[in-house]
């Protein structure tokens, strides 16, 4: 199996509306989302309960008025990653080097050179979290399997399924990742892991606070760095203007990475560095998602 990325579309069950919204010209797509974030903001109110919570959680010091602000913000940028999405699964290659660039990319080369293992790079729902997965890919020269919970929506899973596959990547379920990555321990690839998502009732979390509220953190990329010495990551991805996008590298965990420690450093490290990221550029991380919605359990152990 080749570890360079090779254009592979593959449209055969992409629903017709998203083959046709990729065609049209990106600034056709940005006005597009100039009219419709006004009505997920202000008519349908997409979300909004979630959105005023998770920013009343994390920014409590700002009026209510500073954060309206923020979530108008928060909808603009949005509905620019949704319509810009669709685009991916046509935009040129040469576009998403262009459009997205690499910070720190050094620390990555020095995680992938040995070639002989794959990398674990965690990163969460920032910017433009798609356009960031085939960037890599192509600045880097070599494929991406995104690990992924699967969508509600079957014709969104298809879609989505096909866009992050383009370029030669093989979406991994989350379920399935740990004995994938066991199976193929000595394959070079880089595995994305967006992992800002809260854990379900039914998978084991790490239960720590963010921005002050505890929460919980899946714990997997540590747990398999851990047991196979495998190269950890982290990386987010930041607007710089429209239709531009900065991806910056920092190191998360050095080699050798001990097999056991006291409690779950790793993942705390990358609870750290999603928060500053977070605080940097506020609008650009997914507020919409119900990051704080489950309570640790009775017998949970809390860390700081």
């Amino acid at each position: 199996m080749s570890a360079e990325p090779l254009d592979q579309t593959d449209l055969t069950l992409v629903p017709l509306g998203y083959k046709l919204g990729s065609k049209l010209p990106l600034w056709v797509l940005h006005r597009c989302a100039d009219l419709v974030w006004p009505i997920l903001f202000y008519l349908i109110r997409y979300r909004r309960k979630v959105v005023d919570q998770n920013l009343k959680i994390a920014f409590p010091n700002m009026t209510g008025k500073q954060r309206s602000q923020l979530a108008r913000r928060f909808y603009r940028g949005f509905v620019d990653t949704a319509f810009e999405t669709i685009k991916a699964l046509d935009m040129p290659a040469a576009e998403f080097t262009r459009r997205v660039k690499m910070i720190n990319g050094h620390i990555l080369t020095k995680a992938m050179q040995s070639r002989t293992q794959p990398v674990i790079v965690t990163t969460l729902h920032m910017g433009n979290w798609e356009w960031m997965l085939h960037a890599g890919a192509l600045h880097f020269n070599t494929i991406i399997d995104p690990v992924y919970k699967p969508l509600h929506s079957e014709k969104s899973e298809r879609f989505i399924q096909a866009l992050r596959d383009r370029f030669g990547g093989k979406s991994l379920k989350m379920g399935d990742t740990a004995r994938n990555v066991m199976r193929h321990r000595k394959r070079f690839r880089l595995i994305s892991m967006v992992a800002d998502q809260a854990p379900s009732g039914a998978e084991r979390a790490h239960w720590i606070p963010l921005f002050g509220q505890v929460t919980g953190f899946y714990t997997g990329a540590e747990t398999l760095a851990r047991a196979t010495n495998i190269p950890l990551v982290f990386a987010y991805c930041r607007r710089v203007k429209r239709g531009y996008y900065e991806v910056t590298f920092k190191e998360l965990a050095p080699q050798p990475i001990e097999r056991k420690a006291d409690g779950n450093p790793i993942t705390e490290l990358y609870r750290d560095l999603v928060e500053d990221a977070v605080r940097a550029q506020p609008e650009d991380w997914l507020w919409s998602n119900r990051r704080f919605k489950r309570q640790p359990p009775s017998d949970a152990v809390v860390s700081e």
